[in-house]
């Protein structure tokens, strides 16, 4: 691919005996923005979203307050093992899933094993995940594409819109949705106008040394 770097060295100049390099995720340019309906089966839809939506959903408080992730993220450590059972199984279908259809044969890790909650007046700004607008790497540049599965549809605004690529794609209960991480497929999260939207969310990467220990 010319003017793109397929693979990076972890660190700068890569010394003998140092770390491998991995595949990065420009490779990937040009794959297709996915959305599939029915991903989940009802049976996980709820479970997921009864957890998630209950009073005493453990949503954590570890970011300082002001950050706007601060009470709007379950990651592993805090879902109970029958909860994160069930979400790395379903990790796991989805990264078949997308491996077979953009043709990925090389390892894949991932980093990421959220449920997360939009609330009334959350949105985002488009962005990309692993570099920022203009090609420079960002805080997580070793992540190479995403999914995300949407668990409920009673609440208003929420749409993910893809501007370089004038998508946004009508989103359902249970829908997965996956995409590269790079420039090109900058995104954001159109603001939450009533309710609240709940989404299971994953980054994936073919760095091993970010893998975050959970099944995938």
């Amino acid at each position: 691919m010319t003017g793109q770097l397929p693979f990076i060295r972890i660190g700068g100049i890569q010394p003998p005996g140092a770390l491998p390099t991995y595949r990065h995720a420009r490779t990937l340019n040009g794959k297709p923005v996915r959305t599939v309906e029915d991903f989940l089966t009802e049976e996980e839809r709820q479970t997921l979203l009864k957890f998630a939506s209950g009073r005493k959903a453990p949503w954590e408080l570890y970011l300082p307050p002001g950050n706007v992730w601060r009470g709007r993220m379950i990651n592993p450590r805090s879902q109970p093992p029958q909860i994160l059972a069930l979400m790395e199984q379903i990790r796991q279908r989805t990264v078949r899933h997308i491996m077979a259809d953009y043709g990925i044969m090389d390892p894949v890790y991932s980093d990421t094993l959220q449920l997360i909650r939009w609330r009334e007046g959350d949105s985002q700004a488009a962005h990309a995940d692993c570099e920022e607008p203009d090609g420079r790497p960002n805080g997580t540049p070793w992540r190479a594409f995403a999914s995300i599965i949407y668990l409920n549809d009673d609440y208003e605004g929420g749409a993910i819109h893809f501007p370089k690529l004038g998508l946004q794609p009508q989103l359902k209960p249970r829908m997965l949705a996956y995409f590269p991480s790079t420039a090109e497929y900058l995104h954001g999260v159109r603001r939450i106008t009533r309710g609240t939207r709940y989404t299971f969310s994953c980054f994936y990467t073919f760095d091993k040394s970010r893998h975050d220990g959970h099944a995938v």
